[in-house]
């Protein structure tokens, strides 16, 4: 049972990464305007970002680009890992424990992308926090990481 909810995680991961990946691909303008939005500074009513802004085009496709490069890698990497602890589920201990570490790296993928990109670049340099759109891409970035932050870890725990 313990292998099926890991397989689970793995595929939740990959699922998670592939959505929001496929979200802004099929809403492209917006993904774009909602990135540019935050790295222009364009609204900064507190705190001033300190050092400079980003507003010309190519860095800002740039910078979706990377996001959305780490999305898809976390996709990808989650349910390819998925596959590879269901094609394991009645395989030796060992064996299950070795097929863990692609699931894994999607995991970490995702806590980074998720949490370095947004909470830490955008909150944290960009001051996203600061309006509505920041804001809610911000929460939503900190349960998208938190979500691939706690299942890595639990597919971490050694079968035994």
């Amino acid at each position: 049972m313990i292998r099926i909810t890991k397989i689970a995680a793995a595929g939740f991961i990959g699922t998670i990464g592939l959505l929001f990946f496929l979200d802004n691909l099929f809403n492209l303008d917006a993904a774009y305007t909602g990135v540019s939005f935050v790295l222009s500074g364009a609204e900064q009513p507190y705190y001033k970002i300190l050092g400079p802004t980003i507003s010309v085009s190519w860095l800002t496709w740039l910078a979706l680009a990377t996001i959305m490069a780490g999305e898809l890698g976390t996709g990808v990497l989650g349910l390819w890992g998925a596959l590879k602890l269901a094609q394991k589920k009645s395989a030796p201990a060992e064996d299950f424990n070795s097929a863990k570490t692609t699931a894994i790296a999607a995991g970490a993928l995702g806590m980074l992308v998720w949490y370095g990109f947004f909470v830490v670049i955008g909150e944290g340099y960009f001051h996203m926090w600061q309006s509505q759109v920041g804001l809610a891409s911000s929460e939503g970035a900190f349960r998208y990481g938190t979500v691939c932050a706690v299942l890595m870890f639990y597919l971490t725990i050694r079968d035994d």
